[in-house]
């Protein structure tokens, strides 16, 4: 489980990415709020050799604050909070955050 950047080569291509896994990613900063589907700075979410989903990460107050986005609308299943919690706790500390929390979208 990783969050990707925007610019990751596994999402740059954002023809081929949406044939590969089948849902459209768009980078929401590009996009006027009222039309965004993912967010402001959706960061794609790759879980195995799928990108699952999204997540919209915020510091707020030296908090990590997520919200996480699934393409197929389904809910998070244990197995995915297991690593969910796993990158939270990576993404957590390498942005020096104090505690950290997600959120379905």
């Amino acid at each position: 489980m990783r969050l990707l950047t925007p610019f990751d080569p596994v999402v740059w291509d954002r023809r081929r990415f949406e044939l590969f896994w089948g849902w459209a990613y768009r980078v929401g900063a590009y996009t006027p709020a009222p039309k965004r589907k993912l967010g402001y700075y959706a960061l794609p979410l790759l879980w195995g050799e799928r990108v699952i989903g999204w997540g919209n990460v915020a510091m707020l107050e030296w908090r990590l604050q997520a919200v996480i986005g699934r393409a197929s609308g389904k809910g998070i299943e244990p197995a995915l909070r297991l690593r969910l919690d796993a990158e939270r706790e990576r993404f957590g500390a390498f942005m020096g955050a104090s505690n950290a929390r997600w959120a379905r979208a």
